[in-house]
């Protein structure tokens, strides 16, 4: 049951992170004139930082600990993961709650735009799989993401461009 355990969660694994890759490509097409596309030091940093993404959850403190968490065979409890959480996001900038820590915002103030459009890549990939949309996450959590004005409007900025359009939605009318 553990092997089989194991090989669900690293299916998920490896489709978010493969979901990941596709929403980067959408979003380098439909934000292709932001800055942190356009301009070579932030489209660098991000694009490595995707190819690294979640690449923790593979660590020692991180990778049982889920796999028990999301997919516990029958005789497990579901395993309280607060520590590995912690590690995850403090060791992933794409997180919001990296920025914070909890004593209101501390941006590097170079990499706050990299970090901003990673997190909404990240949220694209999760829609991917559960069937919503960036913003709709966001929509649905905003109440318990701490973030600055200036973040809100640069990802209402990005869910503007990657929004899904209706086929009726062309210029014929």
């Amino acid at each position: 049951k553990e092997i089989a355990k194991t090989r669900e969660y690293l299916d998920y694994l490896e489709r978010h992170i493969l979901n990941v890759r596709k929403a980067w490509k959408e979003i380098q097409i439909k934000c292709s004139d932001m800055r942190f596309i356009y301009d070579d030091l932030f489209y660098n940093q991000l694009g490595g930082e995707i190819e690294h993404h979640d690449i923790s959850k593979l660590s020692e403190e991180e990778f049982i600990q889920y796999r028990k968490a999301f997919y516990p065979t029958d005789k497990e409890t579901k395993y309280d993961m607060t520590k590995a959480w912690e590690h995850h996001k403090l060791n992933n900038p794409h997180h919001w709650e990296n920025w914070t820590k909890n004593t209101g915002c501390q941006w590097h103030p170079n990499d706050w735009e990299a970090d901003c459009a990673h997190m909404v890549v990240d949220w694209m990939a999760m829609g991917y799989e559960f069937g919503d949309t960036a913003q709709e996450y966001y929509e649905k959590n905003k109440d318990k993401i701490i973030l600055p004005e200036i973040a809100v409007n640069f990802m209402y900025e990005i869910f503007k461009r990657i929004a899904p359009t209706h086929p009726l939605d062309d210029d014929r009318g």
